[in-house]
């Protein structure tokens, strides 16, 4: 794919990237360059550091990097992505869903996963885990 200079994250506006993007880590311009460019190790954001640290942008494994380039912007989870057994993380913390709701009574919260009831907006922060 063509670099596009206004997809690169820093430790300047990392705050800006959602967490669950769709990422292409690199510690340098030159290989995020290049990586970006072969479309290579396309990965999912997983943490952003706190401001004291040079590299913020973290995957899964908890390896940190100082460069990261938007590639896609997470979709919003919806209840209806979801079934009982389905695993959900945010924030390096993983919940599996244990039943949903469908009835009036529930109207905000149809997700209940191993710490209670997910509200539908909140479940929107979440990401699907892929097994």
């Amino acid at each position: 794919m063509e670099f596009d200079k206004s997809k690169v994250y820093t430790a300047i506006n990392a705050d800006e990237l959602k967490i669950g993007s769709k990422v292409i880590f690199a510690d340098n311009l030159t290989s995020l360059k290049n990586y970006v460019e072969n479309e290579s190790y396309i990965e999912m954001l997983a943490h952003v550091a706190t401001e004291d640290k040079n590299c913020r942008f973290s995957n899964d494994d908890l390896t940190y990097y100082a460069l990261a380039y938007l590639v896609e912007l997470p979709k919003k989870l919806k209840w209806t992505d979801l079934k009982v057994g389905d695993v959900i993380k945010r924030d390096g913390r993983t919940s599996m869903v244990i039943c949903t709701d469908t009835d009036d009574d529930k109207s905000f919260c149809h997700i209940c996963a191993g710490h209670g009831w997910i509200s539908d907006e909140e479940l929107e922060k979440w990401n699907k885990v892929e097994l």
